[in-house]
C-alpha cells in the first residue's frame, strides 16, 4: 500500500471519529452464525450498551460484529435515539469480510496497521466475543499497547466465560507463573458473561481509574 493512501485512511478514520464518544469497541468473529445462540447474546449486549447511552463499533463485517451493530440499530429504532451511533471499520479480505448492513458510519480499510489505530483511537472500552485469529491479534495488539504506556487504560472485557476461562487460565498459570507478563498486566483483563457484569465493570473502572503499574 503506497504511503499517501495510508495517510489518507488513516486520516479519514480519526477525522470521523474525532467527535463521537462514548464508544465501546466489540471484537469478535466473523464465522459467528446468525442463527447461533452467541450472535443473539451479542445483540443483547450491544442493546443494552445503548441503553446507556454507549455508541458501538466493531470491523463491521458479519458474525459477531453483524450482531453487535445489529443490537444497537435495534434499540436505535426503538428508542429513536440520536446521540450513540453503529460504526463499522471494514477491512477488504478476498473472503469473508463485508460491510454489514447495520452500520451507519462505515469506513473501509485497506491496511491492517491503520484500522487498529482507527479501533484505539477513541473507544471507552474492549469488549473481546467469541473469535479466531483475528479476534486474538486484536485482543494483544490492545493489550500491548495499554500495557506499555503507549495507549491510555480502559477495560478490556472477555465476554463468554465458557469461551476465555481457558485462555485466561494459560495466562495465569503459564505467562503469569513463567513472569512473562507482570499481575498488573495480567488484571488488565477482565471476564463478563453478560451485559450486567460488564455495565458494573465499567462504572467500577470509572471509580477505580488509575495509572497501570507493570514493574
Amino acid at each position: 500500500m503506497h504511503l499517501e493512501a495510508l495517510k489518507a485512511e488513516i486520516t479519514k478514520g480519526l477525522q470521523t471519529l474525532e467527535f463521537l464518544q462514548n464508544i465501546i469497541t466489540i471484537f469478535g468473529g466473523a464465522r459467528v452464525s446468525a442463527n447461533s445462540a452467541e450472535y443473539a447474546k451479542i445483540m443483547r449486549l450491544a442493546y443494552t450498551l445503548g441503553e446507556n447511552n454507549y455508541s458501538i463499533m466493531t470491523g463491521g463485517g458479519p458474525g459477531i460484529m453483524e450482531a453487535a451493530n445489529r443490537g444497537l440499530t435495534q434499540y436505535k429504532q426503538e428508542s429513536k435515539s440520536d446521540s450513540i451511533f453503529s460504526i463499522g471499520l471494514n477491512i477488504h479480505l478476498p473472503h469473508e469480510q463485508r460491510m454489514n448492513p447495520y452500520v451507519e458510519i462505515p469506513l473501509e480499510f485497506q491496511s491492517f496497521f491503520s484500522r487498529k489505530l482507527a479501533f484505539s483511537y477513541n473507544s471507552t472500552a474492549f469488549i473481546v466475543a467469541m473469535g479466531g485469529y483475528g479476534t486474538l491479534d486484536e485482543l494483544t495488539e490492545v493489550l500491548v499497547q495499554i500495557a506499555t504506556g503507549k495507549h491510555k487504560r480502559i477495560p478490556i472485557i472477555l465476554y463468554g466465560k465458557d469461551y476465555w476461562s481457558g485462555f485466561l487460565a494459560w495466562l495465569q498459570t503459564t505467562l503469569l507463573k513463567e513472569g512473562t507478563i507482570s499481575k498488573a498486566e495480567f488484571e488488565l483483563l477482565t471476564l463478563a458473561n453478560n451485559p450486567t457484569e460488564v455495565l458494573e465493570t465499567l462504572k467500577c473502572f470509572k471509580k477505580l481509574d488509575s495509572p497501570l503499574h507493570t514493574s
